[in-house]
């Protein structure tokens, strides 16, 4: 297997990248206005970090090449930056280092149902951890520990399971 992309590889990266950004920007903003619902505990919109992931999915899976979701990731990120995400610029960071977990995951594990949940979950809490440590954003630790666990739910659900099963319902249907 060459270690370089095709023309149809970079394709499929960069039409999911777009995809992807399209959707990612009313989603985040969607998660920040979670936190105007007053009965509604802070870190709630983390409920919705998985789906960002979706098409970084579709993407690794249908590369099936190392640095695929991480490329993925950046140009989404990029993407998002440009069409005015709330993150601002440091989306571009977030959204290349959810796509390297998932990388760094599949060629552990190998491209498999179990690598995507794990690395899904995995790859959304890092936006937590992104949160927490780099962008220094300082909350209680219960409203960390509630984020940190509707991340990994969403990543597993919305990211891993949602992706894996659209990638298995195109490729039952294609020749």
């Amino acid at each position: 297997m060459s270690p370089y992309f095709s023309t149809k590889q970079l394709s499929l990266i960069i039409v999911f990248s777009a995809l992807g950004a399209i959707a990612s920007v009313p989603i985040g903003h969607l998660g920040n206005y979670l936190k105007a619902i007053p009965f509604l505990p802070l870190g709630t919109g983390q409920i919705l970090a998985g789906l960002h992931l979706i098409m970084v999915v579709l993407a690794a899976l249908y590369v099936k090449k190392p640095g695929a979701a991480a490329m993925t990731g950046a140009v989404k990120g990029l993407a998002e930056a440009v069409l005015f995400s709330f993150h601002g610029l440091s989306v571009i960071v977030m959204s290349a280092i959810q796509g390297a977990i998932i990388d760094a995951v599949l060629a552990i594990m190998g491209y498999n149902t179990k690598a995507i949940l794990v690395g899904c979950g995995l790859s959304a809490a890092s936006n937590v951890v992104f949160i927490q440590f780099f962008i220094g954003m300082h909350f209680p630790l219960e409203a960390y520990v509630l984020m940190y666990v509707l991340a990994v739910v969403s990543g597993v659900v919305f990211g891993g399971y949602t992706g894996n099963k659209l990638y298995q319902m195109v490729e039952e249907r294609l020749p």
